[in-house]
């Protein structure tokens, strides 16, 4: 399984296999085959590189060739900035320095100021620029930068021509001291002229208002308003408290008539009618100034009590037509009368009272009303002159502000408040093509992207390119690995029938010269050979491949001619159904094989075919290819594969592409072990995961990997480099 989904090959006991049993988290890949990796990839892409390098190469020459020859030359100006400037109200004006500079810089490269420059530069120094297509004149360009902690700015002025950029730098610096100059004087100029005008005409305002507040105090003596004011509010605080306590007084003599004439004689006290002495509405009254019942009203009470309780006594032995105790009723009646009569003439006195009080708070009423309209006219005037006042005093203020303001101006029209310096004038012009720079540049960068290119994609392609990363990605035993020949021409073999595939050079011939070739199977044969499971050899083995053109055929008749030049009795067996082209390889024909032989059984012997090696039986795919999925389930493959395994040594089997068709994992499991083909450069590694994947999970055991066409030019192949170890009697076994 692919080391990207990590399967762990735990030994079955008794085996000498491996089978994929569960998954672990995945190892990080090894940064030294990554790197061998893009060095492989990175000699077969070398023209990438190469059409990179060449790209930028052409940029360079056109920068070269086209681009025009151009000069620098640089200036420094200092620009501290604004002086602070102490106003008359005592606050200090001065601008933020970077915001300052900033603002000094886009100046500089303004058109206000290079159109002057070029006025100077043409008029005075006799100058001309060159002129564009549009008849315009191509003035040198102008970047100002500030220098890192400091108020300098740098200035850079690059042209055509070496005398225009220094004259024309020279100019720049010049005319911004100048327009600074100007613009000062204009400025400084118009601000003298809007302040003299608003100084007088806040002239004029001031003596209107003062004219206003002098009229208005020959009108109004404040200081007799003041003490009238005064007076009026304090008799009127009187008023208003004499009209609250009568207001008092009304209510609660209205709430003792609303209770009735029963308790008018016993409230009449109660109320406290006091009457001052000097008071305009005394009022003669015969309730007790301290509020306690009347005498006559006490008595009478008294009396009747008296004559009740007297009766109360009698009556317990003296019957009510008793003369005493009928005289004792008349003087009850008597009493009683007496009481009432003293009761009525308190309900009578009580309306007189709140007649007498409503009376009164009117009269206060109307004299609180002259009072407060006094009071109010008193203050009218009083704060009428408190803001003409206001009114003159802020006048006044304005006004001595703008003769300070008017002064500063003045002082500042002629006084320099910028520090504006040129510290260096145009430096002697360079060339600022910088030609080597650029094409060096430029040569390393398509190095650069040419590197990164291949980069991109060796990591988008997944194909394995090396015996080294096979082994990184994937946990399978690698059984052997087959070389790439450059020279593919081996003698022809004269067999049964001409060799008439494309493929056929890729065959071993007897005598095969190709010593690597012919050593890379004969160390497949003996791993294979040497390979135990259950304490016997494997005898029948699958042949694969994920996809096609990966060299299994090639692979199994090799491997198969090897074997059987070993000594033992090899079958080779064409289970390719649909394209089996074995036949073609090996110069057999294909008139009956095993599709026949599972359609129609009879004697395995006379499907079978064998050439001018002994040793070696083939059956080819034969011709009736009618639903070969079923027949690899039948009954009648299994005891062939049994049948095989007792008239044979070793049987190969060659089938289809796993993604080809279902007949490989259906038949893998039937067999003693499986190998799986990889072709250097072609195999993509997410397409064996998923071959690897469906055989495991089908059941069956993969022997290993065989590596096709390796390269052997690469360093990390050195198997059978000898070719001194071959001779004239170099055979394909």
């Amino acid at each position: 399984m692919s080391k990207e989904l990590n399967p762990n090959h735990a030994p079955v006991e008794g085996d000498g296999l491996q089978l994929a049993t569960n998954f672990q988290p995945a190892a990080p890949p090894d940064p030294v085959l990554q790197l061998k990796r893009y060095l492989t990839f990175l000699t077969r892409k070398w023209w990438i590189v190469l059409i990179s390098v060449l790209s930028f190469g052409a940029l360079a020459a056109a920068y070269v060739i086209f681009w025009p020859e151009t000069y620098a030359s640089s200036a420094h100006i200092w620009a501290a900035g604004k002086m602070g400037l102490q106003l008359r109200e005592g606050t200090t004006y001065a601008e933020d320095n970077l915001t300052y500079a900033g603002t000094q810089g886009q100046l500089l490269e303004s058109s206000a100021i290079l159109g002057r420059a070029y006025t100077r530069v043409t008029n005075a120094l006799h100058l001309n620029f060159p002129l564009d297509s549009k008849g315009h004149a191509k003035l040198p360009t102008i970047k100002t930068t500030q220098l890192p902690k400091s108020a300098v700015l740098e200035l850079v002025a690059k042209g055509s021509s070496p005398e225009l950029t220094v004259a024309f730098l020279n100019a720049v610096m010049d005319e911004f001291i100048a327009y600074k100059r100007d613009i000062r004087s204009a400025t400084s100029g118009d601000t003298y002229t809007s302040v003299s005008e608003q100084i007088k005409k806040q002239e004029a305002e001031l003596a209107s208002e003062q004219e206003k507040l002098a009229a208005y105090m020959r009108d109004n003596n404040v200081a007799v308003l003041e003490e009238r004011a005064k007076a009026a509010s304090t008799y009127l605080t009187q008023l208003l408290a004499e009209s609250s306590e009568l207001k008092i007084q009304l209510e609660l003599i209205e709430s003792l008539i609303a209770r009735g004439p029963s308790d008018a004689s016993a409230g009449t006290n109660a109320i406290g009618l006091n009457v001052k002495v000097g008071d305009p509405f005394q009022h003669n009254t015969s309730l007790q100034p301290d509020g306690a019942p009347s005498p006559d009203f006490l008595a009478a009470q008294q009396e009747l009590e008296k004559v009740r309780i007297l009766r109360a006594r009698l009556s317990q032995y003296l019957r009510p037509e008793h003369p005493k105790i009928v005289k004792l009723d008349e003087q009850i009646i008597q009493a009683q009368k007496l009481v009432e009569f003293f009761r009525q003439q308190g309900f009578i006195q009580l309306d007189n009272a709140r007649q007498t009080v409503k009376t009164k708070l009117d009269r206060l009423s109307e004299s609180i009303k002259d009072w407060e309209a006094k009071v109010n006219d008193a203050s009218q005037r009083i704060a009428g002159c408190e803001q003409l006042k206001l009114n003159v005093t802020g006048l006044q203020d304005l006004h001595d502000h703008l003769l300070g303001l008017l002064q500063t101006v003045d002082v500042s029209k002629n006084l320099d408040q910028e520090n504006i310096t040129i510290l260096d004038q145009a430096s002697d012009p360079l060339s600022a093509k910088h030609t080597l720079v650029i094409v060096l540049f430029l040569i390393f960068a398509g190095f650069g992207t040419g590197l990164a290119l291949v980069f991109v994609l060796q990591k988008l392609d997944d194909r394995v390119h090396s015996l080294g990363e096979l082994t990184e990605r994937f946990d399978e035993w690698i059984v052997g690995q087959v070389p790439e020949i450059a020279d593919k021409k081996s003698p022809k073999q004269l067999t049964v029938g001409d060799v008439v595939s494309s493929g056929s050079e890729l065959i071993l011939a007897d005598n095969d010269p190709r010593h690597m070739y012919v050593e890379s199977y004969r160390n497949l044969r003996s791993a294979l050979l040497f390979l135990p499971v259950n304490g016997e050899r494997l005898k029948v083995l699958l042949i694969t491949s994920a996809i096609p053109s990966e060299g299994k055929s090639t692979v199994a008749a090799n491997l198969a001619r090897t074997i059987a030049h070993g000594g033992a009795k090899v079958l080779l067996v064409d289970a390719d159904l649909r394209r089996g082209k074995l036949h073609k390889l090996l110069g057999f024909q294909n008139e009956v094989g095993l599709g026949d032989l599972l359609h129609q059984p009879a004697g395995v012997a006379k499907y079978q075919q064998s050439n001018s090696h002994p040793n070696l039986t083939f059956l080819s795919r034969g011709k009736d290819h009618s639903d070969p999925g079923n027949l690899f389930l039948s009954l009648k493959l299994d005891a062939l594969l049994q049948q095989w395994r007792n008239d044979f040594d070793h049987v190969i089997i060659d089938t289809c592409p796993v993604f080809a068709a279902d007949d490989t994992v259906t038949l893998a499991p039937k067999v003693d072990g499986t190998l799986l083909i990889v072709r250097s450069g072609y195999s993509r590694i997410n397409l064996l995961n998923e071959a690897l994947n469906q055989l495991a999970q089908r059941q069956a055991r993969v022997v290993g990997i065989i590596y096709n066409r390796a390269n052997v030019a690469g360093k990390s192949y050195h198997y059978y480099n000898y070719a001194e170890y071959g001779g004239a009697g170099q055979t394909g076994s």
